[in-house]
Parts: structure tokens; C-alpha cells; sequence
């Protein structure tokens, strides 16, 4: 309303009122939007001061990445990938998504492709680089379009720049770490990479199921021929070998030694782990170093074959010890680890009194083995509990002992019925509930008793061939004590093949062939028979070199065992066969005559009459 005068426009107050109304709302909503703006940005400052103050002390990959999951959905509630390098190439991608340094798709359905297996929503894929190293692809996504806003890319910025930087950190430390676990001749890992295994073994080993330790034969002749410079191309010869036949195989190579190396095998079948074995022993074994050949020597135990206990220790050790035993027996082979030889190892000594006691007294006492199978592994805790439990059904002075691999020999000073022993194992283990155990008794007191008349008859043939070969009366004594002692190992044999009735399988036979190894090495254990325990080694070697151990070099005394060890083994009652008479005997051994001193062997044929 205006009034003539014009004192009063009532309509124009009103219109600057509202004006005034209009700026102070939009400097209001600007206000607000800074405000807002502020306090985003001091979220992301947070966010940042937050990644900093924890990042610090991570040096990982995979830990970085786990974190930076957690802070993207849980700052920006979005779900979070990130995938490595290797991983982008495998996948069959648009290589346009990955050109720039980022890419944001409002709508997923627009670009009409399946987007790291996205086909709705809004995404986002920053390129996380540094120095030009490109470290691996951060994929953000949210079902609802158009949620990544500039805000958000701001931010997913910074976090991407400052992530970096920590990516660079984990990349250099990897680098120092592997340089510290690598070993600096071969690039393979070494002892402390090893013992940082060991040190978590049931996090960083559990799916270790296989241990190869590898030797190259006769090294130090090659170091003191050629010398050491040479020596280090032979053991890169072998870390080639070794390196092409682990090829994508899951394998850990480490330097054991000088020129040991130990394969860690990885949920490998058991056969591919004695192929791995046999193929690096082959390959090595055809190349040639100047003029001096090559050979390696192997050992090999397996998680629940050769030892049926989860500690990669004792997996370690058996075929440490299987290479000891590879060396001994001819160089140039591979051993698996198994119970026999487990056990030999542990009772040697012990039943070297056990034995020498009951001769000497003339008693009878016990040698039991008892071999127990699982349906799984067992751990070291249950391990022990049953040895305890195997130790309730003896008395407490028997002598009890033990392989990894669940073999068990008993020395008892009672003969006990085999029965009432098996019925009060079952019983123990009911009660330590083992429902998951089976097992096989046998008595090797019988064994032992047919060994020690077959040894006493061998030694009576030795002895009397050794002088009519024309030896001294000292040479003649060694020759009749190795001989009564040539076949002691074949107590730590599992009864149940050698009394088996039937032909024997390629892996009882190998075990069967053990036993001469195992007489030597109860020889050296005795102090008046460590002179004659190379005799004993060789008591299964042929002058073509088609023995046990395929040895040539065979000593005189051991070829005189030979000859009279066959002749006793013909002339008696086996379990798979009828003696032979001993003119029989003697026809036999004439068709392989080749295969003896034929002077040995003219002096047996006169002397089998009066025998």
C-alpha cells in the first residue's frame, strides 16, 4: 500500500526483507556446505593420521592390504578388492579399465561389460603405483550408482597416495628379508629361512608333507682335485638339476649345507616325491665335470608314510639319517626313510647288551615288534601317549622302543605269549582311546634263535675255507667272527617279511637287503667287532657286481662269507622253500660260479663231503 505522500512502500520493505531473508539462507547453506567440507576433510586427516600411526609398524603385503580393506568400508562403506599384478593377467579384462591412474563408472550397466565380476552398481579402479612399479589394482564398488562421489575420490586419493608409500616400504623389506634368506652362491634359501620355518612350523608348515636331502657324492676330491672355485660350479650344476626338475612343483629349495640341500615338498603325492627324488639323482648323475663324473646321494621321508607324526623336525631328521644311510650302502642312490631303519637306530646299541647277555647266560628272553597303522596322522602329543601306553602292557624294567613312523620293538627279559599280548594292547588302547589304531605283533625270539644257528654254521664253513685258502690264524678268526655276526641286522627287519611264505615285493626286498647294512652298523657299535664291520657290509657282494649294493671292490674275507653264507642258506628249510641237498646246492651255485672267487668257490665244492 503507498500512501500519496510516499513516506511509506510497504511493498518495497517487503521485498528486501526477503532478499535479505534469500542471501542470509544461502550464505547459510554455503556455511553448512564448509562446514561439511571441513569436516570431511578433517575425517580424511583423521583417516590418514589413523593409517600413518598404525602403517608404521606393518611391512607386509598382505597385512597392508587386509587393513586397507577394513579402513575403505568402513570410513566409506564400500566393498574393497585388491588384486596383485599377476593376478589382473590371468583375468580376461577390457585393458581399457586399466589405462589411466583411475577410472570411476557411475553405472556398471552403461559400460554393458562384467566388470571384476560387477555387473551393477558404481566403481572405481585406482592404479596403485609408485616409481613407475605398479603394485597391484584397488577395486572399490557400491550396489547403489552414483554413491562414489568427488568426496569419496578425494579421499580414496589420498588413501591411495599415502598406501603407496607403505607398498614401497613392504617391497624393500621383502627385498632385504629375501636377500637375508637367500643363499648368495645357488639363490636358493638358506638355514635361516629354515629355521624361521621351524620356529611357527604348524602355521608356515602344515602343508609340508615331504623332506629331500640331497648330498654330492665324493665332494672334497673334487675341492682338493680342482679346487674350490670349481667345486662352487659343480654345486651350481646341482642347483640347476634340482631347479629344472622342481619346475612349477610345489617345492622349497634350500641350501642345507656346503653342499647339502634340503626340498621341502608340498601336499605332493607320495610317488611324485620319490620321482622329484630319483629325477634330480639322474640328471646330476649324467652330467660330467672335467674328467670326474658325478653322483648325488639321497634320503627321503614322507608325512605319513615314513613318518606318521606331525613334527616336520622328526620329518627332517628321518631323511637326514636316509641319506646317511645312502652314503654308506654305494653313493649315487635314493633312500626312503622307513621304520626298520628308524628303529635301528634307536635300539642298536641297547640290543647289542641285550643279545651279548642272553649268549653269554644262556637264557631266553623276548624280542617283540609290534607296527601300527592309522587312519591319520598323528600329533606328537598323542605320539607320546601311546608309546606310554604301549610301555603299560611290559614290565617296567623292558626295554621299549620306537620309530616315528609307529613301529615298535619291545626287549623283554621274559618270553611272553603272543595272545596275551595282543589282547592287553587292545585293551590299552581302548582305554587311551586309539579307536583309530590298528596293529600286527610278532615275536622275533624265534628269528633270533634260527639266525644265531645259521650264523654259528656259516661261521664253521668260513672258518674252515679261510684255512684252506691259506690265511693266518689272526686272518682266520676275523673271518669267523664277521661271519657270526653277518646277519644280526635282519633282527630290526619286520618279521612279517621275513617270514613271509610267497615271493616278496620290490619294496619288501629292499628292505629284506637292508639287513647287511644294518649288521654292519650293529658291528660298529661294538668296540671288538668294528675291525671286522666292513666284512659284514659286504657279505651280500658279487664279484659282477650284481649284489645288494652293486659293489666290486669286494675284501677277501667278506667274498669267503659270500660263498659260505649261500651254500648254508641252500642246504636249509626257508619259509618259502625246502632245503636243498648239497650237491644240489653246489649245482645251483655253479650255474652263477662267475660270481665268486673262483678259487673260494673250487675250495668249497671239495670240501662240501665233509662239511
Amino acid at each position: 500500500m503507498y500512501t500519496n505522500e510516499g513516506k511509506v512502500n510497504i511493498g518495497s520493505s517487503i521485498e528486501q526483507i526477503m532478499d535479505l531473508l534469500m542471501k542470509m539462507n544461502s550464505e547459510y547453506a554455503n556455511l553448512t556446505s564448509k562446514v561439511q567440507s571441513l569436516e570431511n576433510r578433517l575425517a580424511a586427516v583423521s583417516v590418514l593420521i589413523d593409517i600413518n600411526e598404525y602403517m608404521g609398524n606393518i611391512l607386509s603385503f598382505s597385512d597392508i592390504i587386509s587393513y586397507l580393506k577394513d579402513v575403505i568400508a568402513g570410513v566409506l562403506g564400500l566393498n574393497c578388492k585388491i588384486y596383485t599384478p599377476a593376478e589382473i593377467s590371468r583375468m580376461e579384462l577390457n585393458p581399457k579399465y586399466l589405462i589411466n591412474n583411475e577410472l570411476y563408472l557411475p553405472d556398471v550397466k552403461e559400460a554393458g561389460d562384467e566388470i571384476f565380476g560387477y555387473i551393477s552398481g558404481c566403481l572405481g579402479i585406482l592404479n596403485l603405483s609408485k616409481r613407475g612399479h605398479i603394485y597391484g589394482y584397488l577395486v572399490i564398488h557400491h550396489e547403489r550408482p552414483d554413491m562414489i562421489d568427488n568426496d569419496k575420490k578425494e579421499l580414496l586419493q589420498l588413501i591411495k597416495s599415502q598406501i603407496c608409500i607403505y607398498f614401497e616400504n613392504a617391497d624393500l623389506f621383502a627385498k632385504v628379508r629375501d636377500s637375508a634368506e637367500r643363499d648368495g652362491l645357488t639363490g636358493l634359501y638358506n638355514r635361516l629361512f629354515l629355521s624361521q620355518l621351524l620356529d611357527d612350523w604348524k602355521n608356515k608348515m602344515s602343508d609340508i608333507n615331504g623332506a629331500i636331502i640331497l648330498d654330492i657324492d665324493n665332494f672334497k676330491h673334487i675341492n682338493d682335485r680342482y679346487g674350490h672355485l670349481n667345486g662352487d660350479k659343480v654345486i651350481n650344476m646341482l642347483v640347476k638339476a634340482i631347479k629344472d626338475s622342481i619346475e612349477n612343483l610345489p617345492v622349497l629349495a634350500i641350501r642345507y649345507g656346503g653342499e647339502e640341500f634340503l626340498l621341502l615338498t608340498k601336499n605332493m603325492e607320495n610317488t611324485d616325491i620319490l620321482n622329484v627324488a630319483e629325477n634330480i639323482r639322474k640328471e646330476f648323475n649324467s652330467l660330467n665335470f672335467q674328467e670326474s663324473s658325478l653322483s648325488v646321494s639321497v634320503g627321503v621321508s614322507i608325512l605319513g608314510q615314513s613318518c606318521k607324526v606331525t613334527d616336520h623336525m622328526e620329518l627332517i631328521r628321518t631323511a637326514d639319517s636316509a641319506l646317511y644311510i645312502a652314503k654308506k650302502i654305494g653313493k649315487n642312490t635314493v633312500v626312503l626313510s622307513d621304520e626298520d631303519s628308524q628303529l635301528f637306530e634307536n635300539v642298536s646299541f641297547d640290543i647289542t647288551k641285550y643279545l651279548s647277555k642272553y649268549n653269554r647266560f644262556n637264557t631266553v628272553g623276548g624280542i617283540y615288534r609290534i607296527n601300527f597303522s592309522s587312519t591319520r596322522l598323528i600329533s606328537t602329543e598323542e605320539y607320546n601317549r601311546l608309546r606310554r601306553c604301549i610301555a603299560s602292557c611290559f614290565r617296567e624294567y623292558d626295554n621299549i622302543y620306537d620309530s616315528v613312523s609307529l613301529a615298535f620293538v619291545v626287549l623283554s627279559d621274559n618270553e611272553i605269549p603272543l595272545e596275551l599280548m595282543r589282547e592287553k594292547i587292545k585293551k590299552a588302547l581302548a582305554r587311551a582311546k586309539f579307536d583309530f589304531l590298528t596293529f600286527d605283533m610278532f615275536s622275533h625270539s624265534d628269528a633270533y634263535r634260527e639266525i644265531m644257528l645259521h650264523s654259528e654254521r656259516v661261521a664253521a664253513i668260513c672258518t674252515s675255507l679261510a684255512e684252506a685258502y691259506g690265511l693266518s690264524e689272526e686272518e682266520c678268526s676275523k673271518v669267523r667272527l664277521a661271519a657270526a655276526n653277518h646277519d644280526v641286522g635282519k633282527l630290526y627287519i619286520d618279521p612279517g617279511i621275513l617270514n613271509k611264505p610267497g615271493k616278496l615285493t620290490p619294496e619288501e626286498f629292499k628292505k629284506v637287503k637292508m639287513h647287511a647294512f644294518y649288521s654292519y652298523q650293529y658291528a660298529q657299535s661294538r668296540e671288538n667287532l668294528k675291525e671286522v664291520s666292513d666284512y659284514i657290509l659286504y657279505h651280500h657282494e658279487y664279484l659282477d657286481g650284481s649284489g645288494y649294493f652293486k659293489k666290486t671292490d669286494i675284501p677277501l674275507f667278506s667274498q669267503i662269507i659270500v660263498v659260505a653264507d649261500i651254500f648254508d642258506a641252500l642246504t636249509e628249510n626257508r619259509c618259502y622253500r625246502k632245503a636243498f641237498t648239497r650237491k644240489e646246492a653246489i649245482e645251483i651255485m655253479e650255474k652263477e660260479q662267475h660270481k665268486f672267487d673262483k678259487k673260494i668257490f673250487e675250495l668249497l665244492k671239495q670240501m662240501h663231503f665233509y662239511i
